[in-house]
């Protein structure tokens, strides 16, 4: 909890008086799930996570980190051996720019020769096939991915069980899928996603190392907000016309208007998007849950995602992969390399905008968020740690 002084200092803030309600909705959801789950007085599931040192984004250095750090975890290899296998990637916002001398695919973007990587290893393992995915705003599946510094002939002769599809709407698919959240959905009872994400035998999260402006941290959990359509969660959704190409902010982030599909909670409990979309992220991975959540911190950027995020930006080297399969235990230890408290209390840092995903999702029984219940497993957090910059506090 705050210190006294500061609870009087904000006692009629935007922040204060969402905390009290979010807490308030938590303790009620809470007492919901002790009622009728059947996971009563259990713990949130664990799973190892293993860390590499990696200093460049050279091909075989990864490639060997990589195929290190599944061999310590163990089950990589039988997770996608003659399976179907869908890599979601993480290509946030095509007006991204670099940051000081490196390009936004360097400091930005899901870096290629990490998905390279992993497709390899996945195909060497007895993958049938691997599909990259991303829901990009413009441009064919072939054309966005190019635009992103993703070398398509490169990958299709090196793996040629490779694809790629632009999730943004329907794609290839010929209808829209729904998966249910589960009991207990924070804002959403189900969403209806894009073919790829349901017809597929394994689901893949690459996420880049970075802040967030509004969640505070995203990584392999906030990189799957990407899968809703934008056709049924854009802003111009009302329109439900496959073109559409906008972002999801009216929909997701402040509900100002309901989606094209039954899947959401009514009433409105906040239209503000720092209590919403870490709750929304929740919701998501428990409607498509990630089989594999792999981190790419080699190079990264520290403040925010993009460049929108204004002057608090700066460049990131920390030098690490990362990888494990509960996304909420990545999740909790690579907030602990970037030197933050995966356990912290929303609106404080680096949550300073919203609630903590990682909670959220652990009071959902799918991760834990306590350090001391995951194994970490090649280099530790104490020698991977990069002390990262939060972003920016609105207050």
């Amino acid at each position: 909890m705050r210190s006294r002084h500061a609870c009087m200092r904000h006692a009629c803030s935007r922040r204060t008086f969402l905390k009290s309600t979010a807490v308030g909705m938590i303790a009620a959801s809470s007492e919901s799930v002790m009622a009728a789950s059947p996971t009563q007085g259990a713990l949130p599931p664990t799973a190892p996570v293993a860390i590499h040192r990696c200093n460049t984004y050279q091909f075989e250095l990864v490639k060997s980190r990589m195929s290190e750090m599944f061999d310590w975890l163990g089950t990589v290899r039988d997770l996608v051996k003659n399976k179907t296998v869908t890599i979601k990637v993480n290509l946030t916002g095509h007006l991204a720019q670099g940051i000081q001398s490196l390009n936004r695919v360097e400091t930005v973007y899901t870096h290629p020769m990490v998905t390279l990587a992993a497709c390899k290893l996945f195909e060497e393992y007895g993958a049938t096939r691997c599909v990259v995915v991303e829901c990009v705003n413009s441009g064919t599946a072939l054309d966005c991915f190019i635009e992103d510094g993703y070398d398509i002939s490169l990958f299709q002769s090196m793996c040629p069980i490779v694809e790629f599809e632009n999730t943004r709407n329907l794609g290839n698919g010929g209808k829209y899928h729904t998966l249910q959240v589960g009991d207990d959905g924070y804002l959403f009872n189900s969403f209806d996603f894009n073919h790829r994400y349901v017809e597929t035998d394994v689901m893949v999260s690459i996420a880049k190392m970075k802040n967030h402006d509004i969640a505070g941290i995203t990584l392999s959990m906030k990189n799957m907000f990407g899968t809703t359509p934008i056709s049924l969660y854009g802003n111009d959704a009302r329109t439900n016309h496959e073109d559409a190409t906008s972002d999801r902010s009216s929909v997701l982030h402040t509900a100002t208007y309901s989606p094209q599909t039954d899947g959401m909670i009514e009433p409105v409990i906040s239209r503000d998007d720092g209590f919403r979309v870490p709750r929304i992220v929740t919701d998501i991975c428990r409607a498509r849950p990630i089989d594999l959540a792999i981190i790419d911190a080699v190079v990264t950027q520290s403040g925010g995602e993009g460049n929108w995020n204004g002057d608090q930006l700066g460049l990131c080297v920390p030098g690490i992969l990362m990888a494990g399969t509960n996304c909420v235990c990545v999740d909790s230890v690579g907030a602990s390399v970037m030197n933050f408290d995966p356990q912290a209390l929303g609106w404080t840092k680096p949550f300073y905008n919203g609630e903590n995903t990682f909670q959220l999702a652990a009071d959902r029984y799918l991760g834990t968020n306590n350090l001391s219940d995951i194994d970490v497993v090649g280099t530790s957090i104490a020698d991977a740690r990069y002390a990262f910059l939060p972003g920016a506090d609105k207050e």
